[in-house]
């Protein structure tokens, strides 16, 4: 017997509904355990989604104040997400990997060069902005850097006037934080890399 939602019928007998809802209840469990947290007594996370599962979809024509998520294949390979507003489509799913962001401060004596804050993977460029936080400065330095196989090149792009000012080491693929001052800084780094 399948899932038949006009049970029970006016002419069916009382003895036939029991069996007939017992099928379309085994079948509803079935259908929302599949996605979701199907509990038989009551939960905090009853209902709460285990995984989403999208059939492709090809929507057309603009709904107005309506959007929809959906998912598409791309080049036959890969399900993709998009969203669709009021008639036009947004890829949400990057095809290509996401930059990679990497912020963060380190307290340095006078002088002091810092251990590893990041390594550089191999065939990616990227920049690396420097500044005092602490004491507050205008002194800064921005750098722009590309990794080729294991060939690292960097080269200066922005800096302010002042000569003092924190500055990056590079050893082997790692980058280090320098304080060019010779009094106590902290220093922040913020840095952006694409891969391939």
């Amino acid at each position: 017997m399948t899932f038949n939602a006009a049970v029970p019928l006016n002419s069916d007998s009382p003895s036939i509904f029991p069996g007939q809802n017992q099928t379309n209840m085994a079948r509803l469990q079935t259908l929302l355990g599949s996605d979701h947290q199907f509990n038989l007594s009551a939960a905090a996370d009853d209902g709460y989604h285990n995984l989403v599962h999208l059939t492709q979809q090809a929507p057309s024509g603009a709904l107005a104040a309506t959007g929809r998520l959906y998912v598409k294949t791309a080049s036959s390979l890969v399900q993709l997400f998009y969203m669709d507003s009021s008639g036009l489509e947004y890829q949400i799913t990057p095809t290509s990997l996401a930059p990679t962001r990497v912020t963060g401060s380190v307290a340095l004596a006078g002088s002091a060069t810092s251990g590893s804050v990041y390594t550089i993977p191999d065939n990616s460029q990227g920049t690396i902005f420097v500044n005092y936080i602490t004491p507050a400065g205008g002194q800064f330095r921005y750098l722009l850097f590309y990794k080729s196989g294991n060939t690292f090149t960097d080269s200066e792009i922005i800096v302010d006037a002042s000569g003092v000012r924190p500055s990056i080491s590079i050893i082997g693929s790692d980058i280090h934080i320098v304080n060019g001052s010779t009094s106590a800084k902290t220093v922040a780094y913020y840095i952006m890399v694409m891969s391939v």
